[in-house]
């Protein structure tokens, strides 16, 4: 994750103006491990920037995607989810409840790539599905 310093300069060197909401939408997102998405950034940011709408956090997620300064974690929901974790690494799924843990195996960094008829790939990301330790706890005290 970049220091406001780095931001400003990243934003500076591609011509992209670096507004307030621009920066508190990357901050917020740099300060959370839960993957949020579009919407629950709005949330959490809405006290702070009550003018800020939900098409500005949809459009500066989609530009901090675009500098290669956030991921974005596809998951079984519908919505996208986000990552200020730019560096390689993987993710578990919870297929119950949406939760989304990043995941750090070299092993998986190591894979090489299948090679695919007229496809250049160009990085990868393992995505495991399953159910985190709560819906797992939870489906066990279920009686059948």
């Amino acid at each position: 994750m970049k220091t406001r310093d780095e931001v400003r300069v990243l934003f500076k060197e591609k011509m992209v103006p670096l507004t307030h909401q621009r920066l508190a939408v990357y901050e917020e997102l740099c300060g959370r491990r839960d993957h949020p998405s579009a919407e629950t950034l709005h949330v959490s940011l809405k006290k702070a920037y009550p003018s800020l709408s939900l098409a500005t956090v949809y459009k500066t997620l989609q530009t901090l995607h675009e500098l290669g300064m956030i991921a974005r974690v596809d998951s079984p929901a519908a919505q996208a989810r986000f990552d200020a974790i730019v560096e390689t690494h993987h993710h578990a799924v919870c297929s119950a409840c949406g939760r989304i843990e990043d995941l750090f195996d070299p092993r998986l960094d190591r894979l090489a790539a299948p090679r695919a008829k007229g496809f250049v790939v160009t990085g990868h990301s393992v995505h495991f599905h399953g159910l985190c330790a709560k819906c797992a706890k939870a489906r066990r005290t279920i009686p059948h």
